[in-house]
């Protein structure tokens, strides 16, 4: 027998995600590196090592959960910027927690918020409104997001949605 690493790493950056995201959907101040060092069976330093602080956590959770949310490809402009707001919110409302951890975490947007973020824009843009136009719409619309996930809404939110579209639409239609 050898001293040393062993050949299985028993922590991986995998299984830190997964046990962070259970342990952030119990709750957002649940979510400490300690809590995840203790439920992993492992030091608090073991997961420095592997994460960084609580910060880069939860930055590399959103893009962990982020990376889920397809952008669509096919179809017309209003019907891909539908089906990814549609994603988008489903993802998030898995784990509202996230979200809230992430708006108190200082520092750009994780890159795949930011993915979404730019082809958001971008199927704006598509749709004719100018930039000014798109870069407000695209916040409008996050900012809706957000809120039916925060609010934890019981409602559908495909209803809420196609009104906030067909406002779009009627503002980017030509005179």
């Amino acid at each position: 027998m050898t001293a040393g690493r062993p050949s299985t790493p028993r922590l991986t950056r995998d299984a830190i995600l997964t046990e962070a995201l259970a342990l952030l959907d119990t709750g957002e101040t649940a979510l400490t590196i300690r809590a995840l060092a203790q439920r992993l069976n492992v030091t608090p330093m073991a997961v420095q090592h592997h994460i960084g602080t609580r910060d880069a956590l939860i930055h590399a959770l959103a893009d962990h959960v982020l990376a889920q949310v397809p952008t669509p490809t096919e179809g017309p402009p209003t019907k891909r910027l539908r089906a990814l707001m549609q994603a988008y919110v489903q993802t998030i409302t898995a784990h509202p927690n996230l979200t809230l951890a992430l708006f108190r975490t200082a520092g750009p947007l994780p890159q795949e918020a930011q993915r979404i973020t730019d082809a958001l824009e971008s199927l704006l843009l598509a749709q004719g409104l100018s930039a000014a136009k798109a870069r407000l719409w695209r916040d409008i619309l996050i900012d809706w997001a957000h809120g039916m996930t925060l609010a934890q809404s019981p409602d559908d939110p495909a209803p809420a949605l196609d009104a906030l579209l067909q406002a779009l639409t009627a503002r980017s239609a030509p005179p």
